[in-house]
């Protein structure tokens, strides 16, 4: 702009210093286009560093945000949940295991929300309304939850924390009894709770650098009743190197589908074949059957038939949707059907239930061969 500024002036400058013939209120005009063409100038001058300035404050709040936490500045809540309160010592805020585990987790979750220009700046304030955690589920496993954007109220932010937080459970695909929060927890802002749930989506979905390994922390434990006054220590943290090979591992290792996709693509039909009888021998039982791998099982409600007609129970229609419309209801389907396989015994397939929902051929695959190898004996 300001090279296209001194050109008009030097054109302006030519023209008179030319011995143009000069008309009464020539001057007056040049002076008033110039002065246009400066408040123009100016305008936009303003526009780019108002834009800069934007930048330059989304980056200044990701820089505060990961700066190394201090026991000063964390805020690490009370569960008063049941016959106690608990609260975080202020022996564990200092240790330097619990605040590097922390701050990891803050860096991730600022990483991954990079694109929707989120910045996290203290794990327990900033989660506990389920706004942050919603869009970090959204990002981590590309799910929709429909909610208020912006929830005042502690009842509305509960109940956006409450579906955000089953959400997440589906995803994680873990049983009650591995779950170690819940919404009043997240909600009160109590740092074990937030710790436990961060570090289960960083392991389910792969951080890039290994978390912290043995992270404990004592809590303080008080009876309501007769105010006794207890510590006990709470694990956060495993040996995270072998987790962290472990899902590397996993992520790498090939199996027969793989091998089948690259090496003999001619059989891959055979397999299919196979595989779609299996389960249409099943599903005749009640009057159904499938006749595309890929569509008729991606809303997951044949794989939660063919596990209560394998295992000869009964799934109440409550619990899933028999006629899913919305990605949402198959995902819960898929999830399901995937949790009733590890009720079964069956080794976790290398599949997600996000793929099979997506029609991933090799997904559906993966889980119908699955099921065929722990109940191919009724197919007899």
């Amino acid at each position: 702009y300001n090279e296209y500024k001194s050109y008009l002036r030097m054109s302006l400058s030519r023209r008179s210093e030319g011995g143009s013939i000069s008309r009464k209120g020539d001057g007056d005009h040049d002076k008033s286009f110039s002065s246009r063409l400066d408040t123009l100038t100016s305008t936009l001058s303003r526009r780019k560093r108002h834009q800069k300035d934007q930048v330059d404050e989304l980056e200044r709040e990701k820089e505060e945000a990961l700066k190394p936490l201090t026991s000063g500045v964390m805020d690490t809540g009370m569960d008063e949940s049941g016959d106690f309160k608990r609260q975080v010592s202020p022996e564990s805020l200092k240790d330097t295991k619990v605040q590097a585990l922390s701050q990891q987790l803050k860096e991730w979750i600022n990483d991954v929300l990079t694109d929707v220009h989120i910045v996290v700046k203290n794990l327990c304030e900033d989660l506990s309304d389920g706004q942050v955690l919603s869009s970090l589920i959204e990002q981590l496993a590309g799910a929709k939850i429909e909610h208020q954007e912006v929830a005042q109220s502690v009842a509305s932010q509960k109940a956006k924390l409450s579906e955000t937080l089953a959400q997440i459970n589906y995803h994680l695909q873990i049983g009650e009894d591995g779950i170690k929060w819940n919404v009043d927890n997240i909600h009160n802002k109590y740092l074990v709770s937030v710790l436990h749930l961060l570090v289960a989506l960083a392991r389910h979905y792969g951080i890039p650098r290994r978390l912290p390994s043995h992270v404990d922390i004592t809590i303080i434990q008080i009876n309501k009743a007769t105010q006794q006054t207890d510590q006990i220590i709470e694990h956060i943290t495993g040996d995270e190197e072998r987790e962290h090979y472990n899902f590397a591992a996993r992520a790498q290792e090939r199996d027969v589908f793989d091998t089948l996709f690259d090496s003999a693509p001619d059989k891959l039909n055979a397999v299919k074949g196979s595989l779609l009888a299996f389960a249409n021998k099943q599903l005749q039982k009640i009057g159904r059957g499938c006749a595309n791998m890929e569509e008729d099982f991606s809303d997951g409600v044949n794989l939660v038939i063919m596990m209560s007609l394998a295992e000869n129970y009964y799934v109440p229609l409550y619990s899933f949707s028999m006629q899913p419309e919305a990605y949402d209801q198959k995902l819960h389907n898929v999830t399901l059907a995937l949790n009733l396989l590890q009720e079964a015994g069956i080794p976790r397939p290398k599949c997600t239930a996000e793929g099979i929902v997506s029609k991933d051929l090799k997904s559906t695959l993966r889980v119908l061969y699955a099921i065929y190898s722990k109940y191919k004996h009724l197919a007899k």
